[in-house]
């Protein structure tokens, strides 16, 4: 082979190998970058899907949650301001001051009920809860009296919680006897109970426990000590300005 012919041979194969780079991917090498591309973006979907049904799940148990805080919380404050007080009927029959379990879940008259009327002094509510188609309701009377029988104003009920697959009412009396039923049925008049303890279960989402001491079960405050320190029992003294006071006005009689 001359030189030549070796030149020529030379360019040729230059020639090729600039073509064939100028020529780009192939078509089996594109199917191949493009499957992979489509695999990677279905397996990061998927997990973002996943994450996105999470959040969702989380946001509304959290919900959940917090509007059974919210009725238990509501429950609480009727419970805690419960009064040991007849109500009248449209009759002027008697309502029970205090009764809960069975048919009906609890039916009580408490303290500090807002005012309509702006008088300075509390206003006494009757409030009854019901459980209603897996609702837990609740229904105020203000006034108490009148209210409950009267086939002229119907009770406005208030959906306070949903999804209440069951709630649980258990009442405690003076000796700390647990019952289903207030009041007692060998005590029809025993006012109000010692302490109550609620357990409410909501749909997917484990139960919750309260217990709620009435008012007249708290401990009485202590009384406050003098400036001085205790007497022990022994009268106060009495001050100088005091005793020349009560000289004063024993001479003028």
């Amino acid at each position: 082979m001359s030189v030549h012919d070796s030149l020529i041979q030379g360019v040729g194969s230059t020639r090729c190998s600039i073509k064939r780079a100028a020529s780009g991917f192939t078509l089996l090498e594109l199917l191949v970058a493009i499957a992979i591309f489509a695999l990677v973006a279905v397996m990061a979907y998927g997990g973002l899907n996943t994450v996105i049904k999470q959040s969702a799940i989380v946001e509304d148990q959290m919900g959940q949650l917090n509007a059974m805080q919210n009725g238990l919380r509501q429950m609480r404050g009727d419970l805690t301001f419960a009064v040991d007080r007849f109500a009248r009927d449209a009759l002027g029959g008697d309502v029970p001051e205090f009764a809960g379990g069975g048919l009906n879940l609890l039916t009580l008259t408490r303290l500090g009920a807002s005012n309509p009327w702006a008088a300075a002094e509390p206003q006494l509510a009757l409030v009854r809860w019901r459980l209603e188609n897996g609702n837990l309701e609740r229904a105020t009377f203000v006034p108490p009296d009148g209210a409950v029988g009267n086939s002229a104003e119907q009770p406005d009920w208030r959906i306070i919680l949903r999804n209440v697959s069951k709630i649980q009412l258990t009442f405690y009396d003076q000796n700390n006897q647990s019952m289903l039923d207030w009041p007692p049925i060998n005590q029809p008049s025993a006012g109000l109970p010692k302490a109550v303890e609620v357990l409410l279960t909501v749909n997917n989402l484990p139960p919750l426990r309260m217990t709620v001491a009435m008012v007249s079960d708290w401990p009485e405050a202590a009384p406050a000590n003098p400036p001085g320190g205790t007497n022990n029992g022994a009268e106060p003294a009495t001050s100088p300005q005091t005793q020349t006071q009560t000289e004063v006005e024993a001479e003028r009689r």
